[in-house]
């Protein structure tokens, strides 16, 4: 069942995917949206360590649950600064979906069941996802990658006008994502598999 902790990887590395290659299917404005999502997941990466210490620590649940609206309550004004900053409020809900594939990836039940393997298979997770996360932006930044769909009209009408490697190059991005949650779904399944044969 591996496969279904990287559903959502795949699905997000999908989207961007097909932003890249078909922008005219997916509407040009998703192009702004496919990199602004990238940016988003720093956010959650950055929080995914402290949610792993939480869900999974020794305290009783009623304090795990505050904790956990503590910090929601830390990252969400910060989102939604950012998104509030760039007009697009769907950052919030694409915030949120980031954040939902890390907790469903290992949540798999009671979490008072089997705590240790849980917050080690977090704790992984989390520290995998760092690496991917900076490798993919490495190659994103010297790696040749086409444009495919993402040409100089499309950029226009999207509203990159240069700037940044991302600003003036959003299909750079782009290719990150997909080589970041590609990569991130391999480990999930990965985790996972070590999960159920430690525990068999």
């Amino acid at each position: 069942m591996g496969w279904l902790a990287a559903l959502p990887d795949l699905v997000t590395a999908a989207g961007l995917l097909l932003v890249w290659l078909r922008p005219d299917l997916t509407g040009t404005a998703w192009v702004g949206r496919g990199v602004a999502t990238v940016l988003l997941e720093f956010f959650v990466i950055h929080a995914g360590g402290f949610f792993a210490v939480v869900l999974f620590g020794g305290a009783p649940r009623l304090k795990r649950s505050l904790y956990l609206g503590g910090l929601a309550a830390l990252y969400l004004p910060l989102v939604a600064a950012y998104a509030w900053a760039m007009h697009a409020w769907w950052m919030v809900g694409a915030f949120l979906w980031l954040g939902f594939t890390k907790v469903q990836a290992v949540w798999g039940g009671r979490v008072d069941e089997d705590r240790e393997r849980k917050q080690w298979a977090a704790m992984v997770t989390w520290a995998a996802s760092v690496v991917a996360y900076l490798g993919a932006v490495c190659a994103s930044a010297f790696v040749d990658w086409p444009e495919f769909g993402v040409t100089p009209a499309v950029r226009a009408a999207a509203g990159f006008s240069g700037g940044g490697l991302w600003e003036a190059h959003p299909h750079t991005a782009l290719a990150g994502g997909v080589l970041y949650f590609c990569a991130m779904a391999l480990v999930r399944m990965l985790v996972r598999d070590l999960m159920f044969r430690s525990k068999s």
